[in-house]
């Protein structure tokens, strides 16, 4: 029953508008103050000018409440401060009149701190505390010269009053602040969709740690399904992420903890959670060094994703801590989801716009290949020997390209993940028609040998080919080149080494266009070295598993 009522008188108070609560503060200090001396007059020098003042105050009291000025909150309003100024005027007379530091009014100035505290937060508990000091000061000086000093009174009173205004002040502060971080909450930047994920991550992980007022966060989340996911550390403006691909990890860390535990926000098994974390990780051992003073942890779960969230060193109260990291927990599973959504769209779109390249490609080049081919047949049958050998190789290289297309078209056609190749037969022939196509040696070295990518990494390595052999040719002059592919740790290491005029010293080899954009778009990097003679192309590209 009592909780009842408590909780229906929390209600109300917090649903009545500031300013009506202020003007109903204001009519029934009136009101009770006009009361106590009719009921039981005080010693004033003017008890009838007490009444008229008290009067005219309850009338001005029932003015506001009728017609309340509203202002947002902690807006500096030139019509307030001239309210309490009226305020303060109207109560330090009446207690000039009343027997002055033993005046009853005292125990109503406090109103006027509490309503400046109530608009203006810390700043208007300061202001009133200050207002107050500077009243009591002016009221009290007569009575302390009149020869029976009441400085006990005085000293009590502005300790009162500086006590008041600091917890007050501290109430103040942290509304001013939970507003400031719902504000920073609904600025969420939903829109935050970059080209990466890592910068993408980014964006999200510099918001969720500038609400926590710059704490350090350390998230894990996995697939619900595969033994697979991420972890990510934020700090210092900089997010470091890793894909965690083991499944023991996986096995030994459960991410899903039941709601009851993530409610302390100061937990010492999270940071015994945490640390077990870290020593599974080597990429993070750096963490493990740095100074730990509070840690909140909070699990997050969603269709595809589930994952545990660390707040680290969070300057908050540890109480609004855990709420603050359960709402940011809710709100990085969210996104993430998100994310995952929007890549399963961006894929069945990229791989719909693929299908209808590639009937598009059947349909049409295709067709005019063989119809190409067809008529060189036909003519190099009528032509003489050597001109029929020339036709012969320039019909075999349209072949070869029907060959890619019918390949790719093929590859963009089929249905489920696609099959690996072995790079050492499928990249010797194709060198061997590049040999002929640009009249240079092309040597092919595969480390191990029995090497397999997808079929659609093999299409791009393809195409990377192409392109070194026609640079080297053309714009290097280059009459033999050498090309190795070995695996790494990072994934594949492909090298182009030509015998071509190079770079001379001094000079800095401009990165080929189609070669840089090519590798970019697979995620790898692309270096150039001079060598003598000649120059080297370093490739390296990134292990993926799905076509980009």
């Amino acid at each position: 029953m009592i909780k009842r009522l408590a909780r229906s008188a929390g209600d109300w108070l917090l649903g009545v508008e500031p300013e009506r609560l202020i003007g109903i503060g204001r009519l029934v200090t009136a009101t009770f103050a006009i009361l106590a001396i009719y009921l039981d007059p005080t010693r004033p020098v003017s008890l009838h000018e007490s009444r008229v003042i008290l009067s005219l105050y309850i009338l001005f009291s029932v003015l506001l409440v009728i017609f309340p000025i509203r202002k947002a909150l902690d807006s500096i309003s030139l019509v307030h401060i001239f309210i309490h100024v009226i305020d303060v005027v109207i109560l330090v007379w009446l207690t000039l009149l009343t027997d002055e530091l033993t005046s009853p009014f005292f125990a109503v100035l406090p109103f006027v701190l509490l309503a400046m505290t109530m608009r203006w937060g810390l700043k208007g508990a300061a202001f009133g505390a200050s207002i107050l000091l500077v009243v009591q000061l002016i009221v009290g000086l007569p009575d302390l010269r009149d020869g029976e000093s009441e400085l006990n009174l005085f000293i009590m009173r502005s300790t009162y009053f500086v006590f008041s205004a600091v917890i007050l002040g501290y109430f103040g502060a942290y509304r001013e602040r939970s507003r400031q971080r719902l504000a920073k909450l609904a600025e969420w930047p939903f829109d935050a969709i970059a080209n990466d994920r890592l910068s993408w991550l980014g964006l999200l992980f510099r918001h969720a740690s500038r609400v926590l007022d710059g704490s350090r966060l350390f998230v894990v989340w996995r697939d619900q399904e595969d033994d697979a996911g991420c972890v990510a550390y934020w700090a210092a403006d900089c997010l470091k992420l890793v894909d965690v691909q083991n499944a023991d990890f996986w096995r030994r860390h459960d991410l899903q903890r039941p709601r009851n535990e993530d409610d302390a926000a100061v937990s010492p098994r999270a940071e015994e959670e945490l640390t077990d974390l870290i020593a599974d990780l080597p990429e993070f051992a750096g963490v493990a060094g740095e100074p730990i003073r509070r840690i909140s942890a909070a699990s997050f779960s969603s269709v595809r994703y589930r994952g545990r969230v660390f707040v680290i060193n969070s300057p908050g109260r540890p109480d609004e801590g855990s709420a603050l990291t359960q709402i940011i927990a809710t709100r990085l599973g969210s996104e993430l989801e998100r994310l995952a959504l929007i890549q399963q769209t961006t894929e069945a779109a990229r791989s719909e716009e693929r299908v209808r390249l590639a009937c598009d490609l059947h349909d049409s080049v295709l067709q005019d290949l063989t119809a190409a081919r067809l008529k060189l047949k036909l003519a190099g049958e009528a032509a003489g020997n050597d001109w029929k050998r020339q036709l012969d190789d320039v019909s075999s290289l349209i072949l070869e390209q029907q060959r890619r297309v019918r390949q790719f078209v093929e590859n963009n056609r089929a249905v489920g993940s696609p099959a690996t190749i072995s790079l050492e037969h499928t990249l010797t022939g194709f060198a061997g028609l590049l040999s002929q196509q640009w009249n240079c040696q092309i040597e092919v070295s595969i480390r191990p040998l029995e090497l397999a990518v997808p079929t659609w990494m093999v299409h791009e390595i393809k195409q990377l080919m192409s392109e070194a052999a026609a640079n080297a040719v053309c714009h290097g002059h280059a009459t033999q080149l050498r090309m190795s592919i070995s695996q790494t740790d990072f994934g594949l290491q492909v090298e182009f080494i030509d015998d071509g005029l190079g770079m001379p010293s001094g000079t800095t080899y401009p990165r080929p266009s189609s070669l840089s954009a090519r590798v970019g778009k697979l995620g790898g990097d692309l270096t150039v070295y001079r060598t003598t003679p000649g120059i080297r192309i370093q490739i390296d590209l990134p292990r993926i598993t799905e076509a980009l």
